[in-house]
């Protein structure tokens, strides 16, 4: 029977915690803004309205109307 031996290997990046703690949220919006934008192509490709929250109320627009997120 053999014994399992001590190995000490770097921790891959994918496991490291961000060094700031608002890294993760920063990270987040950037990824929720890209994510508008592509919405907005594809209804605009689809000829499609888009559904979004404007000032506390749930409405359709046109993605015409907005370019930005």
């Amino acid at each position: 029977m053999t014994t399992p031996k001590q190995v000490n290997e770097p921790m891959p990046a994918y496991g490291k915690r961000p060094t700031r703690p608002d890294a993760d949220i920063e990270g987040s919006l950037k990824a929720l803004q890209r994510a508008a934008v592509r919405a907005r192509q594809v209804a605009q490709q689809t000829g499609t309205d888009l559904i979004v929250m404007r000032a506390g109320q749930v409405v359709r627009e046109s993605p015409q109307q907005k370019t930005t997120p």
